[in-house]
Parts: structure tokens; C-alpha cells; sequence
């Protein structure tokens, strides 16, 4: 059948209609897709710059990690060779990073041979290093320099009386009074031990649930 000439022209005019909608959502399209490539752009440079302050962190951290980790090595290193006199220990960190809780596992080196830190060592080096610890802590965080130790000192050995050189308990007392004189710090330290009690500056007495002060003593210039 023939379309008159009216029909025609609302065809037309449909078809024109239906054109200007989808060149008008075609734009829309187009508008948006533009805007998210904006969006995108900006959301990829935001990442860039995020991964960017990432390495940054991360080689700051492996540098401050490092240091630290290099600073306490001396400190534990000097320590134990003014203590342990008779032995050429030093100490060698090694950073746990590949496990769920990072952390530092301390080596024992005495002339380049490593051995794992146990009681079997002897002189009461775990007890030594337990206390070296405390007082790097001290240290590294700017704390307080008074330290209360309490029975802390018990399992390092004492003078033997063939090896006088073995007196680890000395060693770390004079460690002490050495910290005392430098730094400033101030040990309060609980203990049965006379040996400890006799190289103190004061000493107080805990008896019936009172503390009496004994003794005030300075050292004279043979034993500084």
C-alpha cells in the first residue's frame, strides 16, 4: 500500500526524532566516557604518586632498619667485650623479614665462627645480653636513665679461682658504674648477692618490712 504523503513525513519525522535521541545519547556517551578517562587519568596518577611515597617510605625504613640495626650491634658488641674480657665475642643481627611477625635474631660470633645464643654458651650471657637490651631501649627512645634489676644479675658467673679473668659479674658491675659516670644512669638493683651489694655506692636493707640505709660509699681512685 501507497503511504500518502502525511504518513511520510511523521516517518520522517519519527526517524529524525529517533536520530537526534541517539546522537544525543551517543554524545552523552561519549561526554562520559571522557570524563572517566579524566577520572582515570587522575585516579592513575594518584597511584603513581602513592607508589612513589611507598618506595620512598620503604628505603627510608630499610635505612633507618639498617642503622638501628647497626647501632645495636656496637652497643652489643662493646658491651660484651668489656665484660667477657677473656673471649672475643661480638654480636650479628639478622632481620626475620620473610616471617608473619618480623624480627631480629641475635648470632654470637667469637672469632668469625657463629653459634646460636642458649644457656650452653655459659657466663650468663643470655642474662647479660637480656639486661644490654633493656638499657639500648633506654637509649634508643631517650627514656628515663634509672633502671631497677631485680635478681636480674643471679646467673652471671662469678670470679673463678683459677681463671680470675672469667668474673663476668664483675665485668658487668663495672659496666654499670661505667653507665653510671658517662651517661648518668641510675641502677637500683634488688639482690642477695654481696658481691653485687659490696661494689654499690649505697645500700639500703629491707628487713621486717622496713628499709634502712647502710651504707654511702665512694670509690677510691684503685677501684674506679
Amino acid at each position: 500500500m501507497r503511504q500518502t504523503p502525511s504518513e511520510l513525513i511523521t516517518k520522517v519525522k519519527e526517524k529524525h526524532s529517533l536520530y537526534t535521541y541517539k546522537s544525543e545519547s551517543l554524545e552523552k556517551l561519549q561526554a562520559s566516557q571522557l570524563e572517566l578517562q579524566e577520572k582515570l587519568k587522575c585516579y592513575q596518577d594518584d597511584l603513581e604518586a602513592a607508589n612513589n611515597m611507598i618506595f620512598a617510605c620503604k628505603l627510608l625504613l630499610e635505612k633507618l632498619v639498617n642503622t638501628n640495626k647497626v647501632n645495636l650491634e656496637n652497643f652489643l658488641t662493646f658491651a660484651l667485650k668489656k665484660i667477657f674480657t677473656d673471649r672475643n665475642y661480638s654480636i650479628k643481627l639478622n632481620l626475620k623479614e620473610d616471617s608473619k611477625r618480623p624480627g631480629l635474631e641475635l648470632v654470637l660470633v667469637e672469632n668469625d665462627i657463629e653459634q646460636p645464643l642458649s644457656d650452653s654458651v655459659g657466663g650468663g650471657i643470655l642474662s647479660t645480653l637480656g639486661l644490654l637490651l633493656q638499657i639500648y631501649y633506654i637509649e634508643a627512645f631517650n627514656l628515663s636513665r634509672i633502671m631497677f634489676i631485680d635478681e636480674g644479675l643471679k646467673d652471671i658467673s662469678k670470679a673463678d679461682p683459677n681463671n680470675l679473668s672469667k668474673d663476668y659479674l664483675s665485668g658487668v658491675l663495672d659496666f654499670l658504674k661505667w653507665l653510671s659516670e658517662k651517661k648518668d644512669y641510675t641502677f637500683v638493683i634488688v639482690t642477695h648477692d654481696q658481691d653485687v651489694i659490696s661494689k654499690s655506692d649505697i645500700v639500703y636493707r629491707v628487713s621486717n618490712g622496713e628499709v634502712f640505709k647502710q651504707v654511702e660509699r665512694k670509690l677510691n681512685a684503685d677501684e674506679q
